[in-house]
């Protein structure tokens, strides 16, 4: 499957959740364990311009086609990215950004080893610094 398909599909399984009169979605995809473990989460603006959570309740073709997205990535040479960030506008145009989180390997380079969850955020405070209530 090619990157522009795996969009077209990552699309249209967003707009399957989105009411009518919304007018931006954004889409937040997080890689880990080498690609194989897939987290969605995603917002999106209704009629009034107030965001609204998105459900990223996908079918299983989904993840897998954003897996091999990620191992297309890897194959192809690309810059390291553990997120991406779609911005999908209700006209149909959409934006992708690919990024790297030192923070969000690290965790999961930690409990893969089997750390705690306790360990890892005295890790986190004192490397990232103490999260933000």
């Amino acid at each position: 499957m090619k990157p522009n398909a795996i969009f077209d599909l990552l699309i249209d399984a967003m707009e399957e959740h989105l009411p009518t009169g919304w007018t931006i979605a954004r889409l937040n995809i997080q890689f880990v364990t080498n690609g194989q473990d897939v987290e969605f989460s995603g917002t999106y603006l209704d009629q009034t311009g107030e965001p609204q959570p998105l459900s990223t309740d996908f079918p299983d073709e989904v993840t897998e086609a954003v897996q091999t997205l990620y191992q297309l990535r890897k194959t192809d040479g690309q810059p390291r990215a553990n997120t991406i960030q779609l911005d999908l506008m209700a006209a149909g145009q959409y934006t992708t950004v690919y990024s790297w989180d030192q923070e969000i390997q690290d965790e999961d380079d930690h409990f893969s080893n089997g750390g705690t969850a306790r360990e890892w955020q005295a890790i986190r405070d004192a490397k990232y610094g103490p999260v933000a209530e």
